[in-house]
């Protein structure tokens, strides 16, 4: 029983990392002290409204070319760890099934989670270099899955 609970765990990392498009490793998640109010991972999308939240409180900071901080954010996003956080990230939007913005994580490796304009369809072209300023919530086309909510607004087209 142990090896097929094993199995199964397996297959969902598997499965959640190839959604990322990585094969690579998962760094363990940044330390830092939140600074907007974070929800149980059993809230609803709901209960938090991307268009009420207060975006100039931001508790993590991903820079263009951190993969590190990157893949620790999208691990810890999988198990709702970071419901209701404000993030603020430089990356590569790309669209794989849904929109994410991704990092470089070497040797063609990428890295990154999943991400939603609110109230808009206006994504930027396939492989744009973007800014972009949520907040993470349960979400997504997997159950139980997360992604950034970005308002319009809080997204710059960088290149």
């Amino acid at each position: 029983m142990k090896k097929t609970g094993l199995a199964v765990l397996g297959m969902v990392v598997a499965v959640f990392v190839a959604g990322c498009g990585s094969t690579g490793t998962v760094s363990p998640a940044p330390t830092s002290t939140p600074t907007s109010q974070a929800t149980s991972a059993k809230d609803s999308k709901a209960s938090i409204d991307p268009k009420t939240v207060d975006y100039s409180k931001v508790d993590y900071t991903v820079a263009y070319g951190d993969s590190s901080t990157m893949s620790a954010i999208a691990s810890a996003v999988w198990f709702g760890e970071y419901d209701g956080k404000v993030v603020k990230v430089d990356g590569i939007a790309e669209k794989l099934g849904g929109w994410s913005i991704m990092e470089e994580a070497g040797d063609g490796v990428k890295i990154g989670f999943g991400f939603e304009l609110v109230g808009s369809t206006d994504y930027p072209a396939d492989g744009t270099r973007v800014e972009l300023l949520g907040v993470i919530a349960p979400g997504g086309t997997m159950e139980g899955s997360r992604v950034l909510y970005v308002l319009p607004e809080n997204m710059k087209i960088l290149q």
